[in-house]
């Protein structure tokens, strides 16, 4: 399918553009488009940009787009979105992802939140109070898997995993993982024993996102380790607190961290007892 062209991408250009795309949409098999985001998705990340796609196809080169306020749902809008154009694209030799992200750009709409003036909001209006008390308003397991976000400071994947295999990674309180994917490293976390034996269970990544959905905790989940992080760098030790969070150090510097894990370790009980008992 031959798309206009033009030099000035006006109005009437972009008038086309959403005829073409329009057209593409009607004659398009949603199947299709579902079974080729699987094949190139994880399972959940397939399913909900699916879900976006379907249900914002039509904010495609909108204005309703161009107004909406900067937020999650709108990252979601875009995501779901861009992987449709792709798919569109494969399908019909057409270029409506480039003219997209060309339209994108134009429009001033940023892929991303801006994460600093957002970050410092949410740090003004959450507290470890606040926190704590949705978090024992959760189920028994995902409060049990909640605190021990909040207290190990892991990513959310990196937590399912240690949460998962506690048994096999908990050595005397301490978890040596030093796992390293991409830019994302995980070095040795704490394991309170608050919560060590109450780790007996297993949580999906499906189950995490519905129960520890933000109107439920309050606040994403990520920022449980922004807490995390907030605790250990202010009343333990600030390197320490970057080692934990793999912000610092790595698998050859254990002979550094570890001792000093150990040093800090009866600290650290004592600094969380209080906070995990505000739960239990």
């Amino acid at each position: 399918m031959e798309l206009p062209r033009g030099n000035s991408y006006g109005s009437l250009y972009y008038t086309e553009v959403v005829g073409q795309y329009g057209q593409c949409i009607r004659e398009l098999d949603w199947e299709d488009f579902r079974k080729w985001l699987l094949n190139n998705k994880s399972t959940l990340h397939a399913k909900y940009c699916f879900k976006w796609a379907k249900k914002y196809q039509h904010l495609a080169f909108s204005d309703e787009l161009v107004s909406m306020s900067p937020s999650r749902t709108r990252q979601d809008v875009l995501k779901g979105i861009a992987n449709l154009t792709r798919f569109l694209d494969i399908k019909n030799n057409t270029d409506f992802h480039e003219i997209l992200l060309r339209w994108l750009k134009k429009k001033e709409i940023k892929w991303r939140l801006n994460v600093k003036s957002n970050n410092y909001e949410i740090s003004n209006k959450i507290t470890i109070d606040a926190v704590l008390k949705n978090i024992n308003t959760l189920p028994q397991k995902y409060k049990t898997f909640a605190l021990f976000v909040l207290v190990s400071g892991l990513r959310t994947t990196e937590a399912k995993e240690a949460f998962n295999n506690h048994d096999k990674l908990c050595r005397d309180g301490v978890m040596e993982l030093f796992w390293d994917r991409a830019t994302k490293k995980t070095n040795a976390v704490y394991c309170h024993p608050l919560l060590h034996d109450r780790i007996n269970d297993k949580v999906s990544s499906s189950r995490i996102t519905k129960n520890l959905h933000s109107k439920h905790l309050g606040c994403e989940i990520r920022y449980l380790r922004k807490l995390n992080y907030t605790i250990n760098a202010t009343k333990i030790d600030p390197l320490l607190a970057e080692f934990m969070q793999g912000r610092r150090g790595n698998v050859s510097q254990r002979h550094y961290f570890l001792p000093m894990m150990s040093e800090h370790k009866r600290k650290w009980i004592k600094i969380w007892n209080p906070i995990i008992k505000q739960v239990w």
